[in-house]
């Protein structure tokens, strides 16, 4: 198995757990996509890191240590209920005022302070971290770009397409992350991938010990505010009452609301805004 190790944030990542309750032992949670090689997930962390390295030029991490240090725990704390542990993960919050969540291929994601101050507890937080995993472990990103360890690939496409003989291998392949970042950022991804995504968040939250739809609740509220406004999510994301009426289903049909669950809002409020 392969892992890459890179510090996003120069803390060290550690790994909290959550009580498992019996009645989520039923739920399954969806295997990743597609098979793949080594060589293909070696190609997909390297990608990855460099779309990280590129986002990370452009939008800075915030200096909270103790607010990204608890971003990394909630999101270290549902990876145990995920498939792929060949990959490492890193978690970040990011200085915008766009109420958003990303994440690049490899294991990085990131959430804003904007979407981070409109959360109300850490069953929220963990909602929004496990639908950025998912697309992760799903491979959504990484299928939609055809990133892979292959001579027909749409990396090696990119890369015959522009390179000329002043171009060195690093100067090609930076062609092609930026073609990847307009994907994920400008075009987006497929409706499909979006409510998948939306689903195991709800399955990786109640498996982690968390009120899954405290996530539906987040979305609810948020949704009014961002579709008001232009921005990275309205591009990339199916409607909201889209994705609503398809989670609605889901909790009713999983009995979510019935399994309860953690929202820890005093640890939330103690980290997110500093009440001790």
């Amino acid at each position: 198995m392969i892992r890459r190790v890179l510090s996003l944030t120069g803390l060290l990542l550690l790994v909290i757990s959550n009580p498992a309750i019996a009645a989520r032992e039923r739920i399954s949670l969806a295997p990743a996509a597609g098979e793949y090689s080594e060589a293909d997930i070696e190609k997909e962390v390297i990608f990855g890191r460099e779309m990280a390295a590129i986002i990370l030029t452009e939008r800075k991490i915030s200096p909270d240590q103790r607010l990204n240090r608890y971003v990394n725990l909630v999101g270290q704390s549902i990876l145990r209920h995920t498939n792929r542990p060949e990959l490492s993960y890193y978690f970040a919050a990011i200085e915008s005022e766009s109420i958003n969540a990303y994440a690049a291929p490899g294991g990085y994601i990131f959430v804003t302070t904007a979407a981070l101050d409109r959360m109300r507890n850490e069953a929220e937080l963990a909602g929004v971290l496990a639908h950025e995993i998912a697309h992760v472990t799903d491979r959504h990103i990484v299928t939609a770009l055809d990133i892979r360890d292959d001579d027909e690939s749409m990396v090696a496409a990119i890369s015959r397409a522009v390179t000329v003989s002043t171009e060195s291998t690093s100067v090609v392949f930076a062609h092609a992350i930026r073609h990847a970042l307009d994907l994920l950022f400008t075009r987006g991804l497929g409706a499909e991938d979006e409510h998948a995504a939306d689903v195991q968040a709800l399955f990786l939250s109640a498996a982690s010990g968390y009120d899954a739809t405290a996530y539906y609740g987040y979305l609810e509220r948020i949704g009014p505010e961002v579709e008001a406004a232009t921005g990275e999510l309205d591009r990339t994301h199916p409607s909201f009452a889209e994705r609503l009426a398809r989670l609605g289903q889901i909790i009713d049909q999983e009995g979510l609301s019935a399994m309860g669950g953690y929202k820890n809002e005093k640890r939330f409020r103690a980290n997110v805004r500093g009440e001790d």
